[in-house]
């Protein structure tokens, strides 16, 4: 499994299930994760978007069950993890912030190989980079200049893992 959807997993069943008691807590497998997500959207729900708590919701069923799997069969255990059906060829090109063109149109470009446009203004930018995991970026100023985008975009690379 990618180090990415796994620490993503766990980042998102440490949040969902940090809200049961103790008891409720013992087993996992048990759990009602509809009714548990209602509970977390209760609590906390306005920390996050509809679609946040979806992928937090698909994140914690996911990890559920590959550990439902392994208690089965620890030997043959294999996690359970959706291939990108993506061919190289098919990925989406990267924009080039320098381009004579206006930056006001690069999210659409990027975007444009996506179901769903960007909102155009909104403070949370969801940017679907796998067919299940689409992370968020908060707090883009609207007037980023390419110099920005730059410094912004090499932490994001300085945390890609090389294996």
């Amino acid at each position: 499994m990618n180090t990415t959807t796994a620490r993503s997993r766990k980042a998102s069943a440490n949040k969902v299930l940090s809200i049961l008691e103790k008891d409720e807590a013992e087993d996992v497998t048990i759990l009602d994760l509809d009714q548990l997500l209602v509970r977390f959207s209760n609590i906390s729900g306005s920390n996050y978007t509809p679609d946040s708590l979806n992928t937090y919701k698909s994140r914690i069923k996911s990890a559920i069950d590959d550990f439902k799997n392994y208690l089965d069969n620890p030997m043959s255990f294999r996690p359970s993890i959706q291939a990108s059906g993506r061919k190289s060829s098919e990925r989406p090109k990267s924009v080039n912030a320098t381009d004579s063109k206006s930056l006001d149109e690069a999210p659409q470009k990027i975007f444009a190989n996506f179901s769903a446009a960007p909102p155009t203004s909104v403070s949370i930018l969801p940017i679907p980079i796998r067919p299940d995991l689409t992370i968020q970026v908060q707090g883009l100023p609207y007037d980023l200049t390419p110099a920005e985008a730059n410094k912004i975009a090499n932490v994001i690379r300085a945390m890609a893992s090389t294996d």
